[in-house]
């Protein structure tokens, strides 16, 4: 064969190759397209339902947001549970399948971790349970949400395309499931709080109690709670506590060999914490005389949004009751929104709603048994799994004296979830919704909540435990101090009501002090950075409007660290410059920093480095024994330990203690220059100089669907598309890369038309939606868009198979 002719095959072959891929790649879009298509939910025209007792009919505006026009309650949950299924079926069953274990029959042996996990807490049961303990009522309305998600999934014309992808058959839905639904969420709330303690156990196991003290304090100059009560410091351990001297004499070999992810700058491994910020202004304070409530809940980002947006309405007697704001696939209530008379908004409280407990070795086998559960694998055998439970809760770690730790959580417990929130939506006023919140149960919520009146109230949702106080270290499980009996009745929860400064707010920080905090608990609380922000911006606002709200979220001030940039100008003198001239421009871009978290700001994204790089290093050399011990734990727990550690580090940096060093370093100097040298070299080979190295580069949004990775040629398109943001954490504006604000609301209840509502990606999950990413340009940018639905562009209406009178 002459080269001539080998070329020619080879450009054959490859034409061939090249069109063959086409076709292939055609016919699979082609077919996915239809996939979609024939998944899409039901818009237009009208459907008899057997179950309906009159008919209903289901607007929607242009982005997608349903109005429910009912004649009875019951229908409307019907209605509601037929939109939920429609929509978002897939993302309930996943949610459902997360609490009971049972993701991996779906995704395959990648899931089974997780579903060893969710099987350690037994939530199938508890759920079962719940649904027995509901009131009738709530029963009849829960039981008509199920039969609307069947006749829903039923009434589509293929399943939810994610099966079809995933070559798998959509279950029916069930009265349990709904309970496993808020299972799931405690699991995404507290559900590692567990491991933070496992880890405070290793701590107190190998470091004095002093420097235990110190590396966890309770709380920091930060905190802003309810009560102004602030948190002496701890102080810090002299050197005859513990001193790091010893290890700087040995030079150990693996001391000086810092861990690769200290170094880490792609953020994904940044400690940080769940952020949502609420507040209620009172109406003394606002044009209107009614109560401004505000909310922004940040959870983690996915397609579909959590959320799903819904307005409600039906009529009682002579009044037609109506509803606003979003509801969770699975549960057939509203999370938050408006009544037209009170309007609430939650963040996560960050309590302490778990103990270990410590059962000896010697007693073990008589109080442990042990349960083997078969985990279903798709595209694989089943996998047994050997839980240890015993009467006070799981097994969840052997000491190696013998001793177990056995995790007591308030999840554990069939009455850790209600239908409580369905009480809410006849509430007029804050004082009589107040003990309502109280009553309702899932997940450990802080809610704040404001009325036509212009009254405003703070108080907890959750069930809590009746204990004499909270501990967060291992106790003894036979010790009586630590009992639980029972939980708290409403009258015992913590509650404020019309305080003098005419506001109350919340970020997951301490809220309040005494008495009432060892009701919550001590521990696990989110800087108070961000919500002192948010007071100082509350306390001096004239006229406070939902225009002034959505600024307030939107605030990007990174307050926080403007002390880091003050001290880093410190340090690079012009002594220290001269030292390393490379640092100067270093120097400039920190000194010309605006205070900023700007997606295009240089300065912003410098100090926030030198911290993270400086906490790394500083820790590191104070825990190395405990890591040392403990080779399965890093630096990294213990930043997921506390988000305190600002406190300790602040004054460590400043007073510089010897015996505290970092041994691999020889002055605390000496730890800052490789902190920055490492820096500046990192920026300038990445990006060619410091100038072009901006926090966009590192916080970048990346929100996906669960099965684009089942997609390679295509999967893409089911993400956003990637890009840089503004915001951080510890401060209002809280972004990460798929971390951030699941919902932002600003509403006046009675005067819901002047409200806002943001929400990524949208209310869609099915790409080929007519309001596929509808809202989610505004939720980006920022933009003002309205609370209630607009004009209608979808009517559907859901008939009885026999009309009623």
């Amino acid at each position: 064969m002459t080269i001539k002719t080998k070329n020619s095959t080879i450009k054959k072959a490859l034409i061939f190759s090249g069109i063959s891929a086409m076709a292939v790649t055609s016919g699979v879009s082609y077919w996915l397209w239809a996939q979609l298509n024939a998944s899409l939910p039901l818009l237009n025209g009208e459907i008899n339902i057997s179950s309906m007792e009159y008919e209903v009919t289901i607007n929607r505006d242009r982005s997608g947001l349903p109005s429910i026009v009912a004649n009875s309650r019951i229908d409307a949950s019907r209605a509601m549970g037929f939109l939920h299924a429609q929509e978002r079926f897939f993302q309930m069953d996943y949610l459902r399948r997360r609490a009971s274990g049972e993701l991996s029959a779906l995704f395959g042996e990648s899931f089974i971790n997780r579903d060893k996990e969710a099987l350690l807490h037994q939530f199938t049961r508890s759920a079962q349970q719940a649904y027995k303990n509901l009131s009738d009522q709530h029963k009849a309305l829960l039981d008509a949400y199920v039969e609307g998600v069947n006749t829903g999934l039923e009434k589509l014309k293929s399943p939810p395309f994610e099966y079809t992808l995933l070559e798998a058959e959509p279950q029916p839905w069930e009265a349990k499931d709904s309970f496993l639904v808020s299972f799931s969420m405690f699991m995404e709330m507290q559900g590692h709080n567990y491991q933070n303690t496992l880890y405070l156990n290793k701590l107190q196991q190998t470091l004095p109690e002093p420097l235990v003290n110190f590396l966890v304090p309770l709380g920091t100059s930060w905190d802003q709670p309810l009560d102004d009560k602030f948190i002496s410091p701890v102080p810090m351990p002299t050197a005859d506590v513990y001193s790091l001297n010893k290890l700087k004499e040995k030079r150990l070999e693996d001391l000086a060999l810092l861990d690769n992810r200290l170094y880490d700058l792609s953020l994904k491994g940044t400690p940080s914490i769940a952020g949502s910020n609420n507040w209620a202004i009172s109406g003394d304070n606002t044009e209107s005389g009614k109560a401004l409530v505000a909310n922004d809940m940040h959870l983690n980002l996915s397609v579909p949004n959590i959320w799903y947006r819904v307005e409600y309405s039906w009529k009682e007697a002579t009044k037609r009751r109506k509803l606003t704001g979003i509801s969770l696939p699975g549960l057939p209530l509203m999370i938050a929104g408006s009544n037209q008379h009170i309007a609430w908004g939650f963040t996560n409280s960050m309590g302490d709603w778990s103990d270990l407990l410590r059962i000896p070795a010697g007693k073990s086998q008589e109080l442990v048994t042990q349960i083997t559960k078969n985990i279903q694998v798709k595209d694989g055998n089943p996998v047994q799994h050997v839980i240890e439970v015993t009467p006070h809760g799981p097994v969840v770690e052997h000491e190696e004296n013998g001793d177990v730790l056995v995790l007591r959580w308030v999840a554990h417990s069939s009455e850790a979830v209600n239908l409580g929130l369905l009480d809410i939506e006849l509430a007029t006023n804050v004082e009589a919704s107040l003990p309502l919140f109280n009553k309702s149960n899932m997940t450990h919520l802080n809610v704040v909540v404001g009325d036509d009146k212009g009254n405003i109230g703070w108080t907890m949702l959750g069930a809590l435990p009746k204990r004499a106080h909270s501990v967060w270290t291992p106790v003894n499980y036979d010790d009586s101090k630590y009992n639980w009996s029972g939980y708290l009745t409403p009258d015992e929860y913590p509650k404020r009501v019309n305080p003098e400064s005419g506001f109350l707010f919340t970020a997951n920080a301490r809220v309040v002090s005494g008495d009432e905090l060892d009701i919550i608990g001590r521990e696990n609380y989110a800087l108070g950075a961000r919500a002192r922000q948010i007071q100082s911006g509350l306390k001096i606002m004239h006229e406070p409007s939902e225009t002034q709200m959505l600024r307030t979220q939107l605030d990007s001030r990174a307050l926080f660290l403007q002390r880091w940039q003050y001290m880093l100008l410190s340090i690079l003198s012009d002594e220290f410059i001269a030292q390393h001239p490379e640092l100067i421009e270093y120097r400039t871009m920190v000194s010309n920093w605006n205070g900023q978290a700007k997606k295009d700001s240089t300065g912003y994204l410098l100090v926030r480095a030198f911290r993270t790089q400086v906490a790394r290093r500083v820790f590191n050399g104070i825990l190395k024994d405990v890591h040392t011990q403990n080779p399965d734990s890093n630096i990294f727990n213990y930043f997921n330990l506390t988000s305190q550690w600002e406190g300790p580090l602040w004054q460590l940096v400043n007073e510089q203690p010897a015996h505290l060093l970092n041994p691999h370093y020889d002055s605390w100097q000496a730890l800052y220059a490789d902190a920055l040298i490492f820096l500046n070299n990192h920026f300038i080979n990445t990006h060619g100089s410091l100038a072009n190295a901006k926090w966009k580069d590192y916080n970048k949004v990346s929100i996906a669907h669960p099965v684009a990775g089942s997609l390679p040629l295509i999967g893409r398109f089911f993400n956003i598309p990637e890009y840089g943001a503004d915001g951080d954490i510890n401060m209002p504006l809280v972004q990460e890369q798929s971390f951030g604000a699941s919902m932002r609301m600003g509403v006046t209840p009675g005067h819901e038309q002047s409200g806002f509502f943001h929400m990524p990606v949208g209310q869609a999950s099915n790409p080929m939606s007519p309001y596929w990413m509808a809202g989610h340009k505004d939720w980006q940018e920022g933009a003002f868009s309205s609370f209630l639905p607009q004009e209608t562009e979808y009517s559907l209406k859901l008939l009885p198979s026999e009309p009623k009178e």
